[in-house]
């Protein structure tokens, strides 16, 4: 009976091994392509399913690579208010997210960073002020507030990439719905 089961799961792994769902890399992982994303154009396309002005940031250094893009349409919860996130991996090879939300600024922190941490300082951009805090895993995060929009830089990227993205949103083009 071992011996049958056995079998099985060998003719399985082989079975799932064709298909591409297995790899087999004896010398560890490999650097692999990261993947893409559609930042402009998904920001322009969410505009006028969550109920506030969202900033296109503008240009970013060569390198940066937009990998990420998510929204939360309004009228949104409790727990998430409406939402827009935009991601990109620097070339050191480490994430930053902008996040733009029309909640209470108190929502925004606990739904993005899972607490509204206190203050460790602030950081001035051309005529921006961004309050500095925790992020999630030890990571910064840069909140700015206008009006009823927050903006949230959050990611494990250096303090000058933080500074980079701080000023192309302050440089960025307001889409409307």
């Amino acid at each position: 009976m071992a011996l049958s089961l056995g079998l099985l799961a060998v003719v399985a792994l082989l079975l799932y091994g064709m298909y591409g769902q297995v790899s087999f890399s004896p010398g560890g992982a490999t650097e692999g392509q990261a993947p893409t994303a559609d930042v402009t154009g998904g920001l322009q396309r969410a505009a006028p399913l969550v109920g506030f002005p969202v900033v296109l940031p503008g240009p970013l250094p060569d390198g940066w690579n937009a990998n990420s893009f998510s929204f939360t349409e309004k009228p949104g919860s409790a727990t998430q208010p409406p939402t827009v996130r935009a991601g990109w991996l620097t070339p050191q090879g480490r994430f930053i997210t902008v996040v733009q939300s029309n909640g209470a600024t108190a929502d925004v922190l606990v739904a993005e960073l899972g607490a509204a941490g206190s203050a460790t300082g602030t950081e001035q951009v051309g005529d921006v002020e961004w309050t500095v805090t925790s992020g999630r895993r030890n990571e910064a995060a840069w909140v700015h507030t206008d009006g009823d929009v927050n903006w949230v830089i959050t990611g494990s990227a250096a303090p000058e990439d933080f500074r980079t993205l701080a000023a192309a949103i302050g440089d960025g083009t307001t889409v409307t719905g």
